[in-house]
């Protein structure tokens, strides 16, 4: 129910940026993910005030008491929905504390923290500060593969133990367990059996245990089995593994499916899957299926990968290049003798009806005769008819006739 108003929120602040239909990650949102609560806060705060429409701001750079928020476009019948909305917004980032009477409204009283954006200042996050747990950098590794918080983990140290351990909790005391899947996908994404070693060492009151360490070693033998990279003669993306079997289970593999993989002739013992799929984007997919793969150049070194963000992404077509190629396949598509084909639409109308048409008819002769005719049928290039004036049913190719126009049915 929440996710419309946090989305918003990244909007606003700028860490999230609408590519086409997709939303993707700023580099400052990637800058922000690393930034300590109290800083997060105040970022998030600066891009709510900044993104306040006109009316709700003052001449300080502040905004007007929340309470007057609703009544400020009485005539706009969509201001009531985005006026609670804003309200909410504000609730989420404690800029106003909760009411006697529901979430909604803005009859709640402003929280201390709340009054210096209000004013038009810097947000200070100092006073909030004391009221949310500390952070902080260490944490517990246990026998059982599991890591222990025993508090909110800076966001650097937990976006990075993230990376190598499945978060199972998030409360104040916080739990990670590492798998050999989760190690895989760190060592897919560029860390390597060392880093993980003094990255954790570097954070742990109780050392590494042996389970762990015998954990990592084996998936460290495993990583690179799979490895992906571009054939540079055909363009085309290429998924190698001198294990067959393993290749074998990726070809199957219905998550993989989309990608399109088929196999290829082995090259120097392995085996090979390709597709036209994009090098970066079948890393990916084989790296959130938990299969141990690793991204390679032209000359076979591993690369360390990068997941995509908006900066990175490619800039979306204008409008002009997007219904252009639209525009060609229309006219691609049309038929070459418009006039024919609307005939045969008129046609086929007049049979369902029954209707009485005047029927221009080009003779042999290079002449033109006008017949009236009862239309009984349509079908296989000619229409068929009872010929009023004679009284003799007509067949008639459709190439022959020039025109038709509907007539009174004098017998109606």
């Amino acid at each position: 129910a929440l996710l419309d108003d946090v989305l918003a929120l990244g909007a606003e602040a700028g860490l999230l940026l609408a590519v086409e239909r997709t939303l993707r990650l700023s580099d400052e949102g990637a800058a922000w993910l690393r930034l300590a609560g109290p800083e997060r806060w105040a970022r998030l705060v600066a891009g709510f005030r900044a993104a306040l429409p006109s009316a709700l701001r003052t001449h300080e750079g502040g905004w007007t008491p929340m309470l007057s928020w609703a009544d400020e476009h009485p005539w706009d019948p969509a201001w009531p929905d985005r006026a609670d909305a804003l309200i909410r917004q504000a609730r989420l980032l404690g800029l106003l504390a909760d009411g006697p009477d529901g979430a909604t409204s803005a009859s709640g009283a402003e929280t201390p923290w709340a009054r210096a954006p209000r004013l038009g200042a810097d947000p200070d996050p100092h006073p909030l500060s004391a009221f949310v747990p500390a952070e902080v950098d260490r944490i517990f590794l246990q026998n059982d593969l599991t890591a222990i918080a025993p508090g909110p983990l800076l966001p650097a140290l937990d976006l990075r133990l993230r990376t190598m351990a499945a978060r199972e909790s998030a409360s104040q005391a916080s739990s990670y367990r590492f798998t050999a899947d989760t190690l895989s996908a760190a060592l897919s994404s560029g860390e390597t059996e060392e880093g993980v070693l003094a990255f954790l060492e570097g954070i742990s009151l109780t050392g590494v245990p042996q389970p762990l360490r015998y954990l990592l070693a084996q998936s460290a033998s495993r990583h690179g089995q799979v490895r992906v990279g571009t054939d540079p003669e055909t363009g085309r993306t290429q998924v190698r593994s001198a294990d067959e079997h393993l290749l074998q289970a990726i070809g199957v593999d219905q998550a993989l499916r989309p990608l399109g993989l088929v196999p290829e002739t082995t090259v120097r013992g392995d085996a090979v899957l390709a597709t036209r799929v994009n090098r970066d984007t079948v890393f990916w997919a084989l790296t959130d299926e938990h299969y141990p793969a690793a991204l390679v150049d032209a000359d076979g070194a591993v690369e360390r990968p990068v997941r995509t963000t908006a900066a990175s992404a490619p800039a979306a077509p204008d409008d002009t290049e997007v219904y252009a190629a639209l525009i060609a396949r229309l006219r691609a598509a049309r038929e070459e003798d418009a006039d024919a084909a609307w005939l045969e639409r008129e046609l086929e109308h007049a049979a369902k009806q029954r209707a009485v048409l005047a029927v221009e008819v080009a003779m042999p002769d290079g002449t033109a005769r006008e017949l009236v005719l009862e239309v009984t049928g349509f079908g296989g290039g000619r229409l068929r008819g009872r010929d009023r004036a004679s009284d003799v049913e007509r067949t008639l190719p459709i190439r022959s006739i020039l025109s038709t126009r509907a007539i009174e049915d004098p017998a109606s």
